[in-house]
């Protein structure tokens, strides 16, 4: 069989879902070179790096494989908005959900179609107000710089670097007006906030998870650092725009998604059990939206992550939710994680069975996969795909 019938779905009938699902599930089509790369899919795929991202060429099979042109298609649990994206590059309608402000402000960016000479107005308006601005010893009154995850954010950054850092947060936080613009340069600063690259802001850390920094204190200008990242991603987001239709993202609990309108698939990866917390893995860039120590105590709560360590109850609240958010007959495909003691598929199973039918349920062994410079690559043994119709 040639490579492009081995990763073709059309030789399985459109309305023939199980056998669709088993295909894919036995042929991992998005293990095949160049899909199985680490850094397939381009720069809007990193457009911000997030712990606990699916990979890009997985949502670019879901979305292939089981929906078709002009879908429109929901992740509630978005993320960082890599199936919505995959979407929106495929012909469908992107639509994303997610509670954590770091995460919609990136998929906003994907989805959503923005005025170029509006991004360049705002750098502008940033390096005034840098310019301008009070002095650290000022600012540091007002924000509290001593606390974090792997050691306090003053310990992440040069001073004047820290002053620009926090005169661009307060900006953000207080006075900027919503726009896409706006969420295209402030994911863009996100990206740059830590790592081990040249274009970081920090001292040397990790890009994804913010360790504990090394290295000298150098300075490191905010401006011309975004600039640089703009340079880089401006043109995708500009070509994706003219070529694709655009979409839209919600800052909402995956259970109150406010869309007016029906959807035809919702496709998600729900965090892991025994995942890395999503606040801690993700605290130096929540910390940038506007995050405080006490919110770093308290908005966990609210979290399906959290809440579904006391049992998979709130699954049944989520189908309910995608259930009456689809078309008939529309589809509700599950990226699920197994531990040596959770089986999400198999816990999630009788949860939404009142609303769906689970056509075909399959295991990927993933225990050979690469931690991507991570020191902990977590619990996870296995990657469950369930693959469900609603029902009447």
């Amino acid at each position: 069989m040639s490579q492009l019938s081995i990763l073709d779905p059309i030789a399985v009938p459109s309305g023939d879902l199980t056998e669709r699902a088993r295909r894919f599930c036995d042929l991992a089509p998005y293990r095949n070179d160049p899909f199985g790369r680490r850094n397939w899919g381009g720069v809007l795929h990193s457009l911000c790096s997030y712990q606990g991202k699916l990979k890009p060429s997985i949502a670019k099979f879901l979305i292939e494989w089981f929906t078709n042109p002009g879908d429109r298609v929901l992740d509630p649990m978005a993320g960082v908005g890599t199936i919505p994206l995959e979407a929106r590059r495929q012909g469908r309608v992107g639509v994303g959900s997610d509670l954590s402000p770091l995460a919609v402000s990136v998929t906003r960016a994907k989805l959503e179609p923005f005025d170029p000479s509006e991004v360049a107005d705002l750098v502008a308006d940033l390096d005034k107000r840098i310019a301008d601005g009070p002095e650290l010893s000022e600012l540091i009154q007002m924000v509290d710089v001593d606390f974090g995850f792997n050691g306090p954010i003053r310990s992440y950054f040069q001073e004047d670097t820290l002053r620009e850092i926090l005169i661009v947060r307060q900006a953000f936080a207080d006075e900027l007006e919503p726009s896409p613009a706006r969420d295209v340069v402030f994911s863009s600063l996100l990206h740059i906030l830590h790592g081990n690259r040249p274009y970081a802001l920090s001292r040397r850390s990790h890009p994804v998870t913010p360790f504990a920094p090394s290295g000298p204190f150098e300075y490191r200008s905010v401006i011309e650092r975004l600039e640089t990242r703009l340079a880089r991603v401006l043109p995708e987001l500009e070509n994706l725009a003219s070529v694709s239709l655009h979409g839209e993202a919600f800052e909402a609990d995956c259970r109150e998604v406010p869309v007016s309108y029906p959807i035809d698939a919702v496709i998600t990866s729900p965090p892991f059990a025994k995942s890395l917390r999503f606040w801690s893995s993700n605290w130096l860039r929540l910390w940038f939206t506007g995050w405080d120590r006490h919110d770093f105590e308290a908005q966990p709560q609210r979290y399906i992550d959290v809440q579904q360590r006391s049992g998979m109850e709130p699954y049944r609240e989520l189908a309910r939710a995608m259930h009456a958010l689809l078309r008939p007959d529309g589809l509700f495909i599950l990226h699920l994680g197994e531990t040596a003691r959770v089986n999400m598929a198999a816990s999630i199973r009788p949860e939404i069975d009142p609303w769906f039918e689970i056509e075909y349920a399959g295991r990927e062994n993933v225990e050979d996969t690469e931690t991507h410079g991570l020191r902990d690559k977590g619990a996870t043994v296995a990657h469950w795909y369930v693959f469900a119709r609603r029902r009447p």
